[in-house]
């Protein structure tokens, strides 16, 4: 494996993502762009999976999250994989996960407050949704009833994780530190277990709904260091609800919260072997202690399976260097950070940046990378140190493929940006790039302002 990952080579001074040339790229697509490599999405999804199948009895089902990257081609290639499946919240995802062949047997739905219209089409699909509230349970058993079908379900969890009391996170979100089991507390998903076990006995009497399973995911907590001790938590609940029904799950959906190791990220995270070394540990050493069968284990990671798989490509243009008021340097490029809003990461916009047409150029200058928006934040990389360019070199941004298209936005009526996959030396286009049109598509002017001023 080269420096930069299986995938990505650099060879007679350029950058060649799965097999293309990154220069070729820019010139038949344009830039900025989004390129993904199937060959790097498949290694990083088969990686995952393995690590816990291997360990586990079981069956395990690797419910890649839709929110970290809803493309139709990507999630195209994460439906052929065996024993991938999708997590999906609302009806644009699950239209994404069944669309591009996912099974429906292999798709969850989280989400809160699911309106009407959701959860009529997770029924119609067939789908397992995870019951977020004691009057979700109610309002699915309505729909269940009203359509005339029964619709698989498990109830999602909200722990009080007393052994994570007095933990403190810090990261660069949380300068000051977070309690890692107070923000699992106040999170805004789940019913706490009093709840949960209300909704499991309400399930099991209903006609229409199938309780499969429960749910919980891991977020600080799990990236702390706690999942053997939030997975301990969840599984005394489970035993709690055998004891009061009799009932054991099928299923548990421990949800995602694993982080890969990317350059730039300076917190120590549990690795992917140790995860999945004490996960299926804790099931199989607290079912053996309960008397509980060993359940189906689901997991919905998003960024371990997709950040890898994707680059984002930028054309430099103009430079600016200040050596009176601030001395600082500036370098312009035609991306901006309405596409590199990862909400998630504590170390969004510190990538690899490699000058993909002078690959071999060293590090000589410390610049701010900005793009071109109306906002002072608008930096792509803040004072990093990378070789000295000029216009009409291109810049890759590694590890780009979660969360930064699905959550980017049109800041400045700004186009967004299109979207390439590639695969053992061949390109295509998965995404058009956006118009000025396309924005003000769904733009209407009430017919009394047409006449204003006339």
């Amino acid at each position: 494996m080269g420096k930069y990952g299986e995938f990505i080579e650099c060879v007679d001074n350029e950058l060649i993502f799965d097999g293309v040339k990154c220069t070729d790229l820019a010139k038949e697509y344009g830039t900025p762009l989004f390129v993904i490599s199937e060959n790097t999405l498949r290694a990083s999804i088969r990686t995952f999976h393995d690590a816990f199948q291997s360990r586990y009895p079981g069956e395990v089902l690797t419910c890649v999250g839709l929110k970290s990257n809803y493309g139709l081609a990507m999630r195209r290639i994460v439906a052929t994989e065996k024993g991938a499946g999708g997590e999906a919240f609302g009806l644009g995802e699950l239209y994404s996960a069944l669309v591009t062949g996912t099974d429906p047997e292999k798709i969850v739905m989280n989400g809160c407050n699911k309106l009407p219209e959701i959860l009529r089409a997770a029924i119609d699909a067939g789908i397992t949704v995870n019951l977020d509230t004691y009057g979700e349970v109610c309002r699915v058993e309505s729909l269940a009833k009203e359509m005339g079908k029964k619709l698989n379900v498990a109830v999602r969890c909200r722990l009080p994780l007393k052994k994570v009391d007095l933990e403190h996170y810090v990261d660069p979100r949380y300068a000051s530190g977070v309690d890692g089991a107070e923000w699992e507390r106040t999170f805004k998903f789940g019913n706490e277990p009093n709840q949960a076990l209300k909704s499991i006995e309400h399930c099991l009497k209903s006609p229409y709904l199938n309780l499969v399973g429960a749910m919980y995911h891991g977020g600080i907590p799990r990236r702390v260091g706690f999942h053997v001790e939030e997975l301990e938590e969840l599984l005394e609940v489970l035993k709690m609800a055998k004891d009061k029904t009799g009932w054991e799950p099928e299923m548990v959906d421990i949800g995602g919260g694993f982080t890969p190791v990317r350059y730039g990220n300076e917190f120590i995270y549990p690795s992917l072997e140790r995860y999945a070394a004490d996960i299926t540990d804790v099931f199989i050493r607290k079912c053996a202690e309960y008397q509980m069968k060993l359940p189906k284990l689901i997991l919905e990671p998003g960024r371990f399976c997709v950040e890898k798989a994707g680059m984002f490509l930028t054309r430099v243009g103009l430079r600016k260097e200040d050596h009176e008021v601030t001395n600082r340097k500036w370098v312009y490029v035609d991306g901006n950070t309405n596409e590199m809003g990862d909400p998630f990461d504590a170390q969004n916009r510190f990538h690899y940046i490699v000058v993909a047409n002078n690959t071999s150029a060293p590090d000589e200058e410390v610049v701010d990378v900005c793009g071109q928006l109306c906002s002072a934040d608008d930096v792509l990389a803040k004072q990093r140190k990378i070789p000295a360019v000029k216009e009409g070199d291109l810049l890759a941004f590694l590890d780009m493929g979660a969360y930064m298209e699905s959550f980017g936005n049109n800041a400045n009526a700004m186009p967004r940006s299109a979207t390439v996959i590639v695969s053992n030396g061949r390109a295509a286009l998965a995404r058009r790039r956006e118009t000025v049109q396309d924005i003000f598509a769904r733009d209407v002017i009430p017919y009394w302002l047409l006449g204003v001023g006339k």
